[in-house]
């Protein structure tokens, strides 16, 4: 067993059994700070209508109107460009559109510009041997056997190194590590994707200059493209990681795809060489891959349109650039998009290879000014601003469908006329929300499990900073405002979150370890089938790609035993909370990721190292089962303490269960 599978498995099972603080093989130190607030010397892409760039509206709506209503595209922010122009933009709520996001793998792309910039100053060449670059790190021995691995190579995901992504969870020296790893394959005979190549790109970068890659970029390529905020991790010895790691803001990213379609020139300037743009966006290797047929110099091309390419992330982090329209789409999001085979990349090709632009202005008749308003419209409502009618008084049923339980196990469901009932629900579920909320306030709940953070796993690992686990939850309540709070102890740290509504977030910056992520609740008061209270809550982590979903269920633990849950005519704290995290994208993905991370097919055997060994008695299926239940865990509290609780609460409660309507026993929202 190689000393990287080892190591991946080590921490696979210290995942499950719900290890905490330092449990990675990796050296660890605060690096992300909070998003800069200064953006001075920071450029904005000019604005203008989809029909001023010869683009329908009625396209842009119909390809916005997808993305965001196909639950499984997860989508954060999108921005489409036209001639150097943004003509038409979107960012869901509560993500915001001046933050910067994690973009994963498509900041490879930005590692490949700077190997331009390095051969363009005449310090490198394509042909060089990577072994010579790091010949005073090899000792005499290992340059004799040197395997003829390129700069080329490493550009061309073609090395065949066997060292890959497992490194980031295996040691502190990563170069040093590749170096000596084993071939899989010849330098340049087999494509395989391998974000390692692209750190020792980045080592390259330093090795040369003596500067990270960060540094060198900033006077070469952000400061002439207006980029200021940009943040890039390191490794354990101070490399930029070249091929993940990076966050930077939607429109800097759209800057860098306006770069390459302009063949290395922007505002006017030469950037990079057209020589090089070329050379890095056609083709260079077959991949195997049937919409992205071929990869150049750390980007993939594309076979939707002539000439396509995309600078491509996991989880939807995407510039899609149409060299023939002179057109970009750029994305953010937190889906299940793995070399652009989700449904999100799939929505977006499909309709880009039907798009038909003009080379002229659009005339503004009549349909075009409807076309505009309904564009806007959608924007509005996609961001927020459009939708304030709450029916619930935290959020709100929102005109989903309601379903009637009558005590049989037959659902039936029906329409509620909501504008004539809605008096009567509006003041129900008002007085047992605050009744509720009321009842919480000053309330503690300690953890019986204290192996769950609060940030998603998929986080933890990418950024190697993993939890010290959760211990209590307590809840705040100010009934003058109506604010709802979480505190949430999570090692030595107390977090005090607000619980939103999507059209009204809050944005909190947490300290995990040194680090600072920003996070917005969205919150709302449901009720199981057990007609048991349930605080929904999404945690968005509004700069990355991962969202924590924590349900806490307010009642007895076993639901079958009757007349212990919260009774909102004897309203008093619950005893007992459960609570059910999930994220997305999930374990699934999650399954996806370890692929990449140490070569895990299909979970069966990292590598078939336990094929051989304990697949026949099942424990590969009892391992994916605990990966999983990892990934979603369950927890229970108990009530500590119940501070400042008054007995009579101020409210009258209407116990006439036909006060809303006649037919319904219980209103529950259907999941």
């Amino acid at each position: 067993m190689a000393k990287q599978e080892r190591d991946i498995l080590k921490l696979l099972m210290k995942l499950i059994g719900h290890k905490t603080g330092e449990i990675s093989n990796v050296e660890y130190s605060p690096q992300k700070p909070l998003f800069p607030e200064d953006n001075e010397g920071e450029t904005k892409l000019p604005r203008c209508t989809p029909e001023e760039m010869g683009v329908d509206s009625a396209f842009l709506l119909g390809l916005f109107e997808k993305l965001y209503s196909n639950n499984s595209c997860h989508i954060h922010k999108v921005m489409a460009i036209r001639n150097g122009h943004v003509i038409g933009e979107f960012c869901a709520a509560p993500f915001e559109r001046d933050v910067w996001h994690v973009t994963h793998s498509m900041c490879k792309s930005v590692t490949g510009m700077a190997i331009g910039f390095l051969v363009t100053e005449g310090k490198l060449k394509l042909d060089d041997k990577v072994a010579d670059i790091f010949s005073s790190r090899k000792n005499p021995l290992q340059l004799v056997f040197s395997n003829g691995m390129t700069v080329r190579h490493l550009l061309t995901m073609t090395s065949g190194v066997s060292f890959n992504e497992s490194g980031a969870i295996s040691g502190n020296d990563w170069r040093k590590l590749f170096l000596e790893a084993q071939q899989k394959n010849a330098p340049g005979s087999v494509f395989e994707y391998n974000s390692m190549n692209s750190y020792m790109l980045s080592a390259i970068v330093t090795e040369i200059t003596g500067e990270s890659m960060l540094e060198y970029l900033k006077p070469r390529l952000f400061e002439p493209l207006g980029i200021k905020r940009v943040f890039w991790e390191t490794c354990p010895q101070n490399i930029t990681k070249g091929g993940w790691g990076m966050f930077m803001r939607i429109e800097d990213m759209a800057k860098l795809g306006i770069l390459y379609l302009n063949k290395g020139m922007y505002d006017g300037k030469q950037i990079l060489p057209e020589e090089w743009v070329i050379e890095a966006t056609k083709p260079q290797v077959e991949t195997r891959n049937e919409s992205s047929p071929g990869y150049g110099f750390q980007l993939w091309t594309n076979a939707d349109r002539e000439g396509a390419y995309t600078f491509n992330g996991m989880l939807g982090q995407n510039v899609y650039c149409y060299p023939d329209l002179n057109m970009i789409i750029v994305t953010n999001a937190g889906n299940d998009d793995l070399f652009q085979a989700g449904n999100m990349s799939r929505i977006i090709r499909g309709e880009m290879a039907q798009i038909s632009v003009s080379e002229t202005a659009l005339e503004a008749d009549d349909n075009v000014h409807e076309a505009q308003k309904k564009l806007k419209d959608f924007i509005d409502k996609a961001e927020g601003r459009k939708n304030k009618n709450t029916l619930i008084y935290n959020h709100g049923f929102h005109n989903k469908r309601l379903v009637m339980t009558k005590g049989g196990t037959k659902r039936h469901y029906r329409s509620v006329p909501l504008q004539k009932e809605k008096a009567a629900l509006c003041d129900s579920t008002q007085s047992f929300e605050r009744i509720l909320k009321k009842c919480l306030n000053g309330c503690v709940y300690d953890m019986d499990d204290k192996g769950v953070g609060l940030m998603p796993l998929l986080m933890q690992v990418m950024h190697n900073n993993y939890t010290d686990g959760i211990s209590s939850i307590g809840f705040e309540y100010d009934d003058h405002s109506d604010a709802f709070y979480m505190i949430i102890k999570e090692g030595e740290n107390e977090i005090k979150l607000k619980c939103c509504t999507r059209e009204n977030p809050s944005y909190t910056d947490i300290d995990e370890h040194g680090e600072s992520y920003r996070l917005s609740v969205i919150s709302e008061f449901s009720t199981d089938e057990y007609n048991r209270p349930v605080l929904r809550n999404e945690f968005y982590f509004v700069e990355d790609s991962t969202t924590r979903v924590m349900n806490i269920y307010f009642g007895k633990r076993e639901p079958l035993q009757h007349g212990i849950c919260f009774d909102k005519n004897r309203p008093s704290p619950p005893e007992n909370i459960g609570i059910r995290f999930d994220e997305i994208p999930g374990s699934g993905m999650l399954f996806g990721i370890l692929d990449q991370f140490g070569s895990l097919e299909q979970i069966r055997g990292i590598t078939g190292i336990f094929v051989s060994f304990i697949n026949d008695y099942g424990a590969i299926d009892a391992l994916t089962l605990a990966i999983r239940d990892t990934v979603r865990p369950k927890l229970h509290g108990k009530l500590r303490e119940a501070v400042g609780i008054s007995e009579d609460l101020g409210y009258d409660i209407n116990t006439d269960e036909n006060s809303i309507s006649s037919e319904n026993e219980a209103i529950t929202e259907d999941d």
